[in-house]
């Protein structure tokens, strides 16, 4: 550096660093250092460079909100966007949202809470905001940023308030400034969209470090809508108990990458959380604790809490597997005594096909199960769907969804086969007991359990979901599992030659190989020293290139497949809880769900390279707004961006 430039780099510090903070301990000051760096936009992305070398001074902020084609926008949008390098500086008090459009009180109300949502993720960008705290923006700016006003009008003409497949999710966004006032109207198709489209318009909302307060684009616009109408998450809360208020900071996060779909796996063979008022007995023998219960109350507060940030939840009640916790309890008569504030269930009636639960707690365990405790349902007797039925009635009366996930997955033909009733049955009946009989039986429980959801859904169209599974090479499956209704999730890795089977057949599928799109692989065995059964960690890298169009081509099958419009709903990160509850849920969950949601939402053509510099300041603005997401990279590498990948 020559010595006129170090003059000018000694000057700067000397101009901004006059803020000083003694220590009582030891009798020293410190000051508050400037920044002498600044970035500078060059080929889309944003550069650090020496103020002194530079005539841009900004923030890399306010320069990734100038620089690149989607700036910090992410999902990125699918259609067109055209936006001004232009920022305008105002003050988060001069924000004024504008009376919504809606055509109902109902939407007018979600709309407003929205609004709310997004007033606060504003304030949220000053580094110094405590929730709850001071406003750190009350402060006396110039004349300019007193007299710039933010207008945002949201306009939304369609009355839906409940999202299925068949919502449109699609928004546009439009800017101008007249003078001191900046208009940001937010047009969305349904709720929804026009949900999706104020998170949008916040990420166009950046800190100004340099003045002390935000700014937003001064022109533009976008275009946007997903191309996946199914953009998941799945969470297991039955092997460890995951409380309300980390699932509605799980939500949040899905809302800020516009993530629609929690699938909520809400009971398995370890527990039995969910409180069933027609079957109470259940959650008497099958909750952990009297503390780790899911009540109707409470679930319809978490539906109503996702509704607002554009999730929908669809939960799951797996069958005819995956059941132990709470179901030996409908066997037993009065075995426990009630206590003043509690109902004593009745016992439920044992009909000659034997227990309702077969080969609970069986040992050894991985003789009859994949995992322990084991259990199956029996489909034998007739008590077990007149108990289901209790069940989905229980569940839809909590749950506000057109979609219900029906389980299905690791049925174990050893289990059945070790119970006389079952196997007394099926020799009454003169059948052998090999895989294709029990096959057979299987498909029989899943048709009667459908008849049993159909019973309890009265009349509200309801599609069910279901693993894929060995049943689907039952012959003639399509005669069972209704292509025309059915909705399969495929969990197998990505070059399973099953899914061309299951495609060719007509079926609509959701995504969730486990190959990329399992989260809780790579912590090692949680029975043992091993490796664990889902293989290494899925690197956001490896969830942000699974893309499941490009995935069916390269199936490896003698005839091309004849993929249908609209086939591939979407796609689906799973966690199960073995070894997660929610003091590592959220690390877990955040980068990679970004990384998947980007995907469900645009499925670009280019790799996660073209996404590393947006997704890691992403990430920053996920912290910002109190979600845990992991770390990607050093902290230099945010700074020094395109300069900690290799080629």
């Amino acid at each position: 550096m020559d010595k006129f430039k170090f003059m000018i780099l000694v000057a700067t510090v000397a101009a901004f660093a006059l803020v000083y903070f003694p220590t009582e301990s030891e009798g020293q000051s410190y000051f508050r250092m400037p920044s002498p760096w600044t970035y500078v936009c060059k080929n889309g992305t944003c550069t650090k460079k020496l103020r002194s070398d530079s005539t841009v001074i900004q923030s890399l902020d306010t320069c990734r909100l100038r620089c690149g084609r989607f700036r910090a926008i992410w999902p990125r949008p699918t259609g067109d966007v055209e936006l001004s390098r232009v920022v305008v500086p105002f003050k988060p008090q001069n924000l004024r949202i504008l009376p919504v459009t809606a055509p109902t009180d109902r939407i007018r109300e979600l709309l407003n809470r929205v609004v709310t949502d997004f007033q606060k993720n504003v304030l949220r960008m000053h580094p110094n905001h405590e929730e709850g705290g001071p406003n750190p923006f009350d402060k006396q700016y110039d004349n300019v940023i007193e007299g710039t006003v933010v207008q945002v009008q949201v306009v939304v003409d369609d009355p839906e308030e409940r999202l299925t497949l068949e919502t449109s999710e699609g928004y546009r966004i439009d800017i101008e400034t007249q003078g001191n006032v900046v208009t940001a109207e937010v047009r969305g198709d349904t709720f929804f969209g026009a949900r999706h489209g104020l998170e949008t318009l916040s990420q166009l909302i950046a800190f100004d470090e340099q003045r002390d307060t935000v700014q937003i684009i001064s022109a533009g616009a976008v275009i946007d809508r997903p191309l996946f109408a199914y953009r998941g998450l799945m969470l297991d809360t039955s092997r460890n108990f995951i409380s309300m208020k980390a699932m509605k900071k799980l939500v949040d996060g899905m809302a800020y990458n516009k993530l629609n779909t929690l699938h909520w796996h809400i009971t398995d063979s370890h527990s039995f959380p969910f409180y069933s008022q027609r079957v109470p007995q259940l959650t008497l023998y099958g909750a952990y604790t009297p503390e780790k219960i899911y009540f109707p109350e409470d679930i319809k507060d978490f539906v109503e809490y996702s509704r607002v940030r554009g999730v929908r939840v669809i939960p799951e009640l797996d069958a005819p597997s995956h059941i132990s916790g709470g179901w030996q309890g409908l066997e037993r008569s009065n075995a426990v005594q009630p206590g003043p504030n509690t109902i004593q269930p009745a016992p439920v009636s044992v009909t000659s096909g034997g227990p309702m639960a077969v080969c609970v707690n069986a040992e050894p365990w991985n003789q009859f199960c994949s995992e322990p405790p084991c259990g199956q349902l029996n489909p034998v007797n007739e008590q077990t769907y007149l108990v289901l039925g209790k069940l989905y009635r229980d569940l839809l009366g909590v749950f506000d969804t057109d979609a219900f996930h029906m389980g299905g997955d690791d049925v174990n033909f050893n289990c059945w086969n070790s119970s006389k009733e079952i196997t007394d049955f099926l020799s009454a009946q003169r059948r052998n007991r090999t895989e294709r009989e029990f096959l057979q039986l299987w498909a029989t429980f899943q048709r009667r359990a459908y008849v049993e959801l159909v019973r309890a859904a009265r009349g509200t169209e309801l599609t069910p979901i279901v693993w894929a599974s060995n049943l689907m090479v039952q012959e003639n499956i399509e005669n069972i599992l209704d292509p025309e209704r059915y909705i399969i999730q495929f969990r197998n890795s990505g070059r399973d030659r099953s899914l061309a089977a299951m495609l060719d057949k007509g079926y609509r599928i959701v995504f969730s190989n486990r190959d990329a799109w399992q989260f809780d692989c790579g912590f090692g065995d949680w029975m043992g020293e091993g490796r664990g059964s889902c293989g290494g960690y899925k690197t956001w890298q490896r969830v942000y290139d699974n893309n499941p169009l490009r995935v069916i081509a390269q199936l490896n099958t003698t005839e091309e497949i004849d993929l249908q419009p609209g086939q591939i709903i979407g796609g689906e990160a799973s966690l199960w809880t073995e070894q997660v509850d929610e003091m590592g849920l959220e690390a877990k969950v955040w980068p990679r769900g970004a990384a998947l949601a980007e995907r469900l939402w645009a499925n670009p053509f280019s790799s996660w390279r073209d996404a590393a510099d947006r997704l890691i300041h992403h990430r920053e603005r996920m912290v910002k707004r109190n979600i845990n997401a992991d770390r990607l990279q050093p902290e230099w590498c945010l700074q020094n961006q395109g300069r900690c990948s290799t080629n």
